[in-house]
């Protein structure tokens, strides 16, 4: 049974640590309008602002704005792990079918001085869905330690992981200064749901037959406050920032399931899982980032408007949970600098009624190569690797002439590629991701 044990601590290792991509699940494409143009900082021109601009809701048309859309998230992951002469490739394919958006905001026109504005989100700010891998190189690099190989050990085997946020947030914004200036103030109660699930089955070394299943939830509650400002300083431009301050999560463990057959019984399962930490009802902190979001939007004929955004996640002040070095346990956000991204975007009216939008963006993880080559993180970076991208959205929208207007946005993001490597351990990861969606957009 010890070398049972070693085992299945290498594995369970890896399901503790995989799914701890911690602030790194920071959402982008918060609305389908994102897709048509990739930077949303600075915009002014229907409810979605809310989440990108929310000091702008009062530079819109006065009366109700109601934005809804749905986007559909085509995920094709795949790893290689190379331990000596012998290779072996993981993948993961299952897509997000259905992640929603809700954004209502209501400008009130003059009052007082200036003008006012409510506005309501709802939506998913981070997550994202779920992750089907049928292996990863974390495995790999713990039978490295024992100086197995694979094939010896680990018949089969499947990891399973999810993680969705759940945003509600209300806000309110002013103008001052003649409408050259408006200031916004706003919160998002975010609830947090992760779990993994992972199977092995187990062949030789008197392992033969045996098979064991763990399952555990992670929830947490947290609330973000959210400050913005936009400024007009002259005809047609727009300049915007948004802060958000970092949302503290405190997960709790929920155990699902634990069992096993043979001489691997839900008892010794459990007395190795606790022995690294992992138990029913133990709590741990790992947060969202800081966040800092910036535009400018100038509009160069009544048809033509072009935009810039950028948005840095502050990942190397904000708690992310630790790692193992060694004996020791460190933080994760020293091996993370500041996650940042840069987009431009445009639109173009064809008439009062066709809209087209394209737009590009890069965007820089934050990660460290240490946080890839440690051994002690490979396990994390092997369970959703956060990767620099470039994406690139192209977008249409119909306007009725009674208020509703209907969007189709479409998003490719293609991660670059990273090799990591230690000792006898080495390999690539790859990722990329084709977004579709579609939105409705009402002005009352």
């Amino acid at each position: 049974m010890k070398k049972c044990t070693i085992l299945l601590l290498s594995l369970v290792l890896l399901m503790t640590t995989s799914l701890f991509a911690g602030s790194l699940d920071s959402l982008s494409n918060l609305s389908e309008r994102f897709m048509m143009t990739t930077s949303r900082n600075a915009a002014t021109d229907a409810a979605d602002i809310a989440a990108y601009n929310p000091a702008g809701i009062v530079f819109m048309p006065k009366g109700l704005h109601v934005d809804l859309s749905v986007q559909t998230l085509l995920k094709y992951y795949e790893q290689k792990a190379n331990m000596g002469p012998s290779g072996k490739s993981f993948e993961q394919d299952l897509p997000t079918w259905a992640l929603p958006n809700l954004y209502v905001v209501y400008n009130f026109g003059d009052v007082g001085p200036g003008i006012l504005g409510l506005y309501f989100t709802g939506g998913v700010p981070a997550g994202g869905g779920n992750l089907d891998w049928d292996g990863t190189a974390g495995v790999n690099a713990q039978l490295a330690q024992m100086g197995t190989p694979y094939s010896s050990v680990v018949a089969s085997q499947s990891f399973k992981a999810s993680s969705i946020y759940y945003g509600i947030g209300l806000g309110g914004a002013y103008s001052f200064l003649d409408e050259k200036m408006s200031v916004s103030l706003g919160g998002r109660l975010v609830i947090a749901r992760r779990g993994f699930e992972m199977s092995g089955a187990f062949t030789g070394g008197g392992l033969n037959g045996m098979s064991a299943n763990v399952e555990f939830d992670y929830n947490a509650l947290g609330f973000t406050p959210i400050l913005g400002i936009d400024v007009r300083p002259i005809d047609k431009l727009t300049l915007a920032a948004r802060y958000e301050y970092t949302t503290a999560l405190k997960f709790k463990y929920d155990e699902k399931d634990i069992s096993g057959t043979g001489a691997i019984t839900a008892g010794t399962l459990r007395s190795i899982l606790t022995g690294v930490g992992l138990e029913d009802g133990k709590k741990f902190n790992q947060n969202l980032p800081h966040t800092i979001g910036l535009g400018a939007e100038y509009q160069f004929t009544d048809a033509f408007a072009l935009s810039l955004s950028g948005t840095a996640y502050l990942l190397n002040v904000t708690n992310l949970g630790k790692y193992k070095d060694g004996t020791n346990d460190k933080d994760i956000n020293d091996l993370f600098g500041i996650g940042w991204e840069a987009a431009l975007g445009g639109t173009y009216k064809l008439n009062d009624s066709f809209k087209f939008g394209a737009g590009v963006m890069y965007t820089e993880s934050g990660a460290k190569d240490s946080y890839f080559n440690k051994q002690g993180t490979l396990l994390n970076a092997s369970g959703n690797p956060p990767l620099d991208s470039i994406a690139i959205g192209l977008g249409a929208a119909y306007s009725f002439n009674f208020g509703l207007d209907v969007n189709l946005g479409m998003l490719y993001s293609q991660y670059l590629s990273k090799d990591y490597g230690f000792s006898v351990l080495s390999g690539t990861y790859k990722k990329r991701i084709i977004g579709i969606g579609l939105g409705l957009g009402y002005h009352y």
